[in-house]
């Protein structure tokens, strides 16, 4: 299939689709520290790679990636912009798309700090509650945790995923094999990342989101659409206690998002089980660490 980019249509061409098949794909990123070995600008590399792959195997239409997202690493380098400067431009990007025409909006994010997650999700909730727009908000590792692969910070995951894309970007033999790579969060990528790891990675997040978005346009009812809502909603209820939870004390203490209930929810939520998907996200609600 075909990847058509907004920002190359004609408007009868952007009217087709909208008839045709009226999906459209947001990708996000940030500048932001990623260690030694790989470029400030990866979330936003690999957002736009990744939008471009579930734009052409669901023949929708892809709008050009944005920078700009909310929190980062502790790091130089990195921008912190802050919630009450994105959330709303979120929210109004979903309501004038859906005005636009637009029924399903993918909208992706390969920036996904705890901040950036519930942002993006809540703003997709707070739109589709008052609008018709179904809105899919998804992280890096939102259709991969059955896989195994729960997101990370340079590690593994990322610098496969760059390294599949662009070989060029990833310095993996620039700091010594017994020096700490400064910032990442996860395992230590030298020696385990792979561009091979990082194109099945790539080829699942798309061919599945892609999947998923094609349920939610032409496979929801006005009833399950009210259910997919409800159970996203309680997945940023989760979020938000969990942000309350690390402002209150040491993050060290605070569990883990990707607990076995939470991938669980993510699991249920993107195989179209909503009423399960609610379930799991009130289980990790009442005990964040299961």
């Amino acid at each position: 299939m075909t990847a058509y980019r907004l920002e190359e249509l004609f408007p009868e061409q952007l009217e087709a689709r909208l008839v045709e098949c009226p999906i459209l794909v947001l990708s996000f990123g940030t500048i932001e520290w990623h260690s030694h070995h790989l470029p400030l600008g990866l979330d936003g590399i690999v957002a736009a790679a990744i939008g471009d792959r579930i734009a052409a195997a669901a023949a929708a239409v892809v709008c050009p990636v944005s920078y700009w997202a909310v929190g980062g690493v502790p790091y130089p380098h990195t921008l912190t912009l802050p919630g009450a400067v994105v959330e709303p431009l979120l929210m109004t990007l979903f309501e004038q798309f859906g005005a636009m025409g637009f029924k399903v909006i993918v909208a992706f994010t390969g920036h996904f700090g705890l901040e950036q997650t519930l942002m993006l999700k809540r703003a997709a909730v707070a739109v589709m509650r008052r609008s018709p727009v179904t809105i899919l908000p998804l992280t890096e590792y939102d259709l991969t945790t059955d896989a195994g692969y729960k997101g990370d910070h340079a590690g593994i995951g990322e610098t496969s995923l760059l390294w599949s894309l662009r070989p060029d970007l990833v310095r993996l033999d620039v700091v010594p094999a017994d020096a700490p790579l400064d910032g990442v969060l996860g395992a230590d990528p030298r020696g385990a990342a792979s561009a091979e790891h990082g194109a099945v990675l790539l080829t699942m997040i798309a061919e599945r989101a892609a999947a998923v978005a094609g349920r939610l346009l032409h496979k929801t009812t006005a009833l399950q659409r009210i259910d997919y809502i409800q159970a996203l909603a309680m997945g940023v209820n989760v979020l938000e206690k969990t942000a309350a939870a690390r402002q209150a004390q040491p993050k060290a203490t605070v569990p883990s998002i990707t607990t076995p209930a939470y991938l669980a929810f993510c699991q249920a939520l993107h195989q179209g089980d909503y009423r399960a998907a609610l379930r799991y996200a009130e289980q990790k609600w009442a005990n964040l660490s299961e």
